[in-house]
This record gives structure tokens, C-alpha cells and sequence, in this order.
């Protein structure tokens, strides 16, 4: 498949050039309207096409208004897991069996079925999970992108199926890739629909069966994902959606003899847990996990600081930091220093703090209580070990609604070293810190184990040479005004890292993700 072969969804994009956004927001606020007429249903795990029930339950409410009940939901126990691992185990050489074609035209149903219902998704994530109406609606587009671009690519390599002929007279030959079974896919609450359809529909199109749990903060998204495969003709038992929390769900369903593999993305601890877990059980399938970033950003005496600026404050920020792409610390040349810290905090008090689902708002509210837990405790930490140029604190405006709401921080005088330079916070927090030269910013931006994201601003094309060829991170960006370290796009720009930021230097939405989730074969007929 050719770069001109696949376009990307961008929904708000094509909305703006066609001048339709008053079109655009008239759509996503009647979803808003549609969606929340639905919410507090109980819904139950999904296994072999059936559902059922266990004894335990959980509520999820909205972060953005935490009065607003989005759903109770099953809690797994291990007797649940074992039921859908085993469920999973007796489809998974059926589906192995169908040809890939067959499969990837399942998936391109799943797209335009997605497609057609964006704006219900958007709006249900932005209540879910709390993305504004933009950011949610990429996430979506993100999900079809990666349906779409999986399916062409397993159906233009034939499912990676080659025959290599007769190397000797009468000894017909072939390889091909294979599944290795049952997978588990442990998703995060911070892409529920994009990262959660991108890894599945990677294990699924690979040929293998999936037991799916979505973050305990974002299951009512995953059911109506499972609604669309059920809808695009996948075959029952083939995906099974569990729900709860890691001890009582995800540990069990790692631990599983039967499961062969897990794609997971969330944080280092956890995916590093599931990793050994696997080479203690001796397990020999892949664990195939994105782990997180502390990614940095350089500014260089020659930056466009305007633009850097922009870049940062949006990267930073948006979706009230809570990504693993978010920049987090920021090294500008000296020269250049006090300039850019000062725009970057004016830029930064502009910025929308808001509801979900306002027009207006750009940073959104945390996902949970520890999660502002969290922001409490480094910020308080900045105060007395640092500066706090501008925000660290909860925000009580009285005209929102009762959510998780703070304010994007700015924090200088924190030295590299320190533990808030080099921890993944997932919360609005960035630290800025002067550098004296380029060298001096490259060799502090690679020295963290995290290798994800990162950012560089600069008009000189020998720094920017060098910059690309030392650099150690997965998404490496220049001058990269509509933001610094986030928003990478499927096939274009694949998402990964390298050292501790994922277990296999395969990206997500490139060319070489698919053929993780298979094992090679030769095969060889004497005639």
C-alpha cells in the first residue's frame, strides 16, 4: 500500500475547509443531547456473542460533571476471564481459517459503520472520558483510520502469505505468517476508542481471537465498538469484552495459559509487570506494549518563538496533559530564554479550562480523583522546590459543573535531574529549563529512559540534521507549530518509542505493525 493509497479521516479538517463547522458543532451537540438520554444502564461482560453477568459491579461517572452517572458495569472475576479466554481459544481456528480477505472486509464494514456514527462516539467519549469536541473527534477518525489502513494492508500482502517456489526439483515451498492464538488487549482511558480499535483490530486481522478489557474509566465505549463489529458481521466468541479493574481482570487474564500474547499501552510499571509475568510462565507469545514519555522539547536561539510557543502550550496541555505524548520539559537556548517562559505563561493563562463539551474549551478535566491526587502533590512540590510561573492549583469556579478541574502548570527553576523533570506525570505540568547551547539541550533530552516523543524548534538546518540523526525517540518533530510532541496521524506518522517507551520498536498505524501479532512458517511439499 503506497503513501497515496490512504487518506486520513479528519473530520473537523474537511468541516472547516468546506466552512461547515457551524455544521460540525450543530452535529456533535445534538449527539451530546442523544448519547446522555442513554446513560445509566447496567451493562454486562460480552462473551461468545452472549451476555453475562457476575456478582460484582461498578458506576462510572462523568469527570467532567461527576453527578452525571455514565453506566454500571460487570466486574470480572477470574471464573469470567477463564470463560472468555476459553470461548476465544475454541473460535480462534475458525477465524484463522477464513481467508484475509474475508476478515479485512469485516473491518472496512467496521469503518464505515464507525463513520457513520462519529458523532455519537465523540460525544459519548467526551462524557466518558472528558475530550473536548475536537480532540474527541479525532480519536474517533483515529479508530478508522486504523481500520481502514490494517485491512488494506493485510489484503495487499494476501495476509503475508508467499510462495517461494521449487529450490530443488520435486520440493515445493511457501512461508507465511501465522497467529499465535488467544490475545488479551488491555486498554487505556485515554485513547478509549482509538488505541482500544488499533490494537485490537491488529490482533484480529492477524487471524487471532481477543479477550478485550477497556480501562475501568471508559467500558461504555468499548460496548458500543463491540456493537459495531457485532454489527459488521464478526463472528461470536471471536472478540469477548470484559470489564473491571487490573487485580481482579487484567491480572488473570495475562496469567492465563491459554492467552498467547498481550498488546497493552499504559504505564511502564504495569506493562514491565505484564512482560515478566510472561517470561516467568514461561510464556513465548509477544508482549507488545507502548509505555509511556517524559518528552522534551528544544528550543534553539534561532526558534520562530511564536511558534514554539504555540507548540508547546498545545502539546503541553491539551486534554489536560493526560497523554503519553504531552511534552513535559522544555529546554530553550539562554538567549531566547526569558522571551519564550514569558509568552509561554501568558499563552497558557488564555487557555480554556472548561466542560467537556463547551465549545470553547481546551484543557480538559482530570479522569479521576487520584489523578488530581497527583496533581495536588507535584505541584505542591514545585512551590517549595521550584517556581510556579503560572497555575497549580484545583480550580473551584463555581460556574462549572462538580468535576476534576485544574489549572495548566508552568514550573521553572527545576533542575534536569529533579524527580518532577523526569517522572511521567499525566497531568497539565510542564518544567521549563535554559540550556546554554544545542548540545547541551539534545544531551538533556535523551538522557531520561523514555524514548516516545520529541520536539525540536529551530532555523538551522545543521542543528536539524544533527537533531534527526541523535535524537533517541519514536516521533521526532520540527518546528511543529500545531504541536510539539502530540497528534501523531496513522500511516503517516506511526506511534511508538524506543528504551523503556515500548517492548518491540513496531509502531502503531505503520507498515510493520500487523506482523507482531504472527508467527513465521515454511512450509515444504516434496511432490
Amino acid at each position: 500500500m503506497g503513501p497515496t493509497d490512504f487518506n486520513n479521516e479528519l473530520t473537523y479538517q474537511s468541516f472547516e475547509n468546506n466552512g461547515d463547522l457551524g455544521v460540525f458543532h450543530s452535529r456533535y451537540e445534538e449527539a451530546v443531547e442523544s448519547v446522555r438520554a442513554d446513560f445509566g444502564a447496567f451493562h454486562p461482560h460480552r462473551i461468545g456473542g452472549e451476555t453475562v453477568e457476575t456478582d460484582g459491579r461498578f458506576a462510572v461517572n462523568s469527570p467532567g460533571n461527576v453527578k452525571l452517572r455514565i453506566g454500571d458495569f460487570a466486574r470480572a472475576d477470574e471464573t469470567c476471564i477463564d470463560t472468555a479466554v476459553e470461548t476465544a481459544a475454541a473460535t480462534q481456528q475458525m477465524w484463522e481459517d477464513q481467508e484475509p480477505s474475508a476478515r479485512a472486509r469485516i473491518f472496512t464494514r467496521a469503518a464505515r459503520l464507525l463513520r457513520e456514527r462519529k458523532f455519537e462516539f465523540a460525544a459519548t467519549l467526551s462524557l466518558e472520558n472528558g475530550k473536548n469536541r475536537t480532540e474527541a473527534m479525532a480519536d474517533v477518525d483515529e479508530a478508522i483510520d486504523f481500520l481502514e489502513f490494517y485491512s488494506h494492508e493485510l489484503m495487499g500482502s494476501n495476509g503475508f502469505r508467499f510462495d517461494t517456489g521449487e529450490p530443488t526439483p520435486g520440493q515445493h515451498t511457501s512461508n507465511l505468517l501465522r497467529p499465535y492464538g488467544v490475545f488479551a488487549v488491555i486498554a487505556p482511558f485515554n485513547f478509549p476508542i482509538a488505541i482500544l480499535v488499533g490494537m485490537s483490530a491488529g490482533a484480529l486481522l492477524a487471524g487471532n481471537t481477543v479477550v478485550l478489557k477497556p480501562a475501568m474509566e471508559t467500558p461504555l465505549v468499548a460496548h458500543k465498538y463491540l456493537d459495531v463489529l457485532e454489527e459488521a458481521g464478526i463472528p461470536d466468541g471471536v472478540v469477548n469484552l470484559v470489564t473491571g479493574d487490573g487485580h481482579a481482570a487484567g491480572q488473570p487474564l495475562v496469567e492465563h495459559e491459554t492467552v498467547a500474547g498481550v498488546v497493552f499501552t499504559g504505564s511502564r510499571t504495569v506493562g514491565l509487570e505484564i512482560q515478566q509475568t510472561f517470561l516467568e510462565l514461561g510464556k513465548r507469545g509477544p508482549v507488545i506494549a507502548e509505555l509511556g514519555g517524559k518528552n522534551p522539547v528544544i528550543v534553539g536561539d534561532t526558534a520562530t518563538i511564536e511558534g514554539a510557543v504555540e507548540g508547546v502550550t498545545r502539546a503541553a496541555f491539551s486534554f489536560g496533559g493526560q497523554k503519553c505524548s504531552a511534552t513535559s520539559r522544555v529546554y530553550v537556548h539562554e538567549a531566547v530564554y526569558e522571551d519564550f517562559t514569558d509568552r509561554l505563561v501568558s499563552n497558557t493563562e488564555q487557555l480554556a479550562i472548561g466542560h467537556p463539551t463547551s465549545r470553547d474549551t481546551f484543557v480538559s478535566p482530570l479522569i479521576s480523583t487520584a489523578a488530581v491526587d497527583r496533581y495536588e502533590e507535584i505541584t505542591q512540590q514545585a512551590q517549595i522546590e521550584g517556581h510556579i510561573r503560572t497555575g497549580g492549583s484545583v480550580v473551584t469556579d463555581t460556574d462549572l459543573p462538580e468535576g476534576r478541574y485544574v489549572e495548566p502548570t508552568v514550573v521553572t527553576n527545576i533542575p534536569h535531574d529533579h524527580e518532577l523533570a523526569r517522572h511521567e506525570h499525566f497531568v497539565p505540568f510542564v518544567t521549563v529549563h535554559p540550556v546554554s547551547t544545542f548540545e547541551e539541550g539534545l544531551r538533556k533530552s535523551n538522557d531520561t529512559d523514555y524514548g516516545l516523543c520529541a520536539g525540536l524548534f529551530s532555523e538551522d538546518e545543521s542543528e536539524i540534521d544533527r537533531w534527526f540523526d541523535e535524537i533517541q525517540a519514536g516521533m521526532c518533530y520540527v518546528n511543529r507549530r500545531r504541536s510539539a510532541t502530540t497528534g501523531a496521524l496513522v500511516q503517516a506518522q506511526p506511534f511508538g518509542g524506543w528504551k523503556f517507551s515500548g517492548t518491540t520498536g513496531k509502531f502503531a498505524g505503520g507498515y510493520h505493525y500487523l506482523q507482531q501479532f504472527m508467527r513465521e512458517q515454511s512450509r515444504t511439499r516434496v511432490r
